[in-house]
């Protein structure tokens, strides 16, 4: 439902019940219901008060936003929230999210507006703040606010300086974002903070060759080149490239009649994909693949899972391949 500007408050203040409310009870917020409240009983500080983002809207967005309201009010989203803070402040209400709708409507010349009331400790009020735009996209949350959110959480002791803790609160809060933006910005808050790993990553080849110079008790071919003293080509097999290598593998195979070995590896592991799940889907899917190969016909496997790179700091040796699940 629209309605004009001018008329909207009039309206609420008659039909709260019809205004939609919000429901922050997966992050531990109340949601106590609709009020009509005068902007000067509400503190609203978007200099330093909107802790979760970096910048604030810019004047462009803001003009946006007030030309929007201008041409009416949808009454169907969620309107700005609030929260309770106790008649001993001058404002005793303050304002938890929506600033740039408060100021557009502040703007356009309005005295007071319709609010979600809501009821929560800071920790959880903040984590509202944070998520509110993932589901209201007024200003959608960009990975730089993401990373400057979880840096904060981590500085308050408020989530633990490991992965699992910023990426367990990251899938809290920005509960629709795709596993890349996950993976960026929870490694890049990890850089930030220097968060201990325990895992050894290998995101290049670079990274590889590092652990076979510096490391390794034994010499192998990664890129596709020919390990004489196996007399074998050796090739890095990431998880998820296991028909790629099969395929590379056949290739070599009809044209030199020589075995191709491979050595797996992996991204950061997590609760429910650890280590040892990942390297028995790795051996699990190259069976699958033969399998399948062999129902087409085929009759010889040109290719040998040689082993794992070493990944985890506390029980791997770092100079050895890690054996196979077979």
């Amino acid at each position: 439902m629209h309605i004009s500007m001018d008329t909207c408050v009039q309206y609420v203040q008659s039909n709260l019940s019809k205004i939609p409310l919000p429901d922050w009870s997966h992050l531990n917020v109340k949601t106590k219901g609709t009020i009509v409240v005068p902007f000067d009983q509400i503190y609203i500080d978007d200099i330093t008060g909107n802790q979760t983002k970096v910048e604030t809207h810019t004047g462009e967005e803001i003009e946006a936003l007030r030309l929007s309201f201008a041409g009416g009010v949808d009454l169907k989203e969620f309107p700005p929230a609030i929260v309770y803070r106790g008649d001993n402040y001058d404002k005793p209400y303050r304002l938890v999210y929506g600033y740039g709708r408060v100021e557009a409507i502040q703007v356009n010349k309005q005295t007071s507006w319709y609010f979600t009331l809501l009821e929560g400790g800071e920790d959880e009020l903040e984590d509202v703040q944070a998520a509110e735009n993932e589901v209201l996209p007024k200003r959608i949350n960009k990975e730089i606010d993401m990373i400057k959110f979880l840096c904060d959480k981590v500085r308050q002791g408020k989530i633990p300086n490991t992965e699992q803790g910023i990426r367990d609160k990251f899938k809290k809060i920005y509960t629709n974002r795709a596993n890349g933006v996950c993976g960026r910005v929870v490694q890049q808050v990890m850089e930030n903070l220097n968060t201990p790993q325990p895992y050894y990553i290998y995101p290049s080849t670079a990274r590889v060759k590092q652990w076979l110079d510096n490391h390794s008790s034994k010499l192998y071919e990664i890129g596709g080149e020919l390990d004489y003293n196996r007399d074998m080509y050796g090739v890095l097999c990431k998880e998820g490239y296991q028909y790629r290598a099969v395929l590379a593998a056949i290739k070599r195979y009809a044209e030199t009649g020589k075995f191709t070995y491979i050595i797996g590896h992996f991204t950061v592991p997590t609760s429910k994909a650890t280590l040892e799940v990942k390297r028995k889907q790795f051996v699990n899917e190259l069976n699958d693949i033969l399998k399948s190969l062999q129902s087409c016909g085929l009759t010889v496997f040109p290719l040998k899972l040689l082993g794992f790179l070493p990944q985890d700091r506390e029980n791997e040796n770092l100079k050895v391949l890690v054996d196979p699940v077979l």
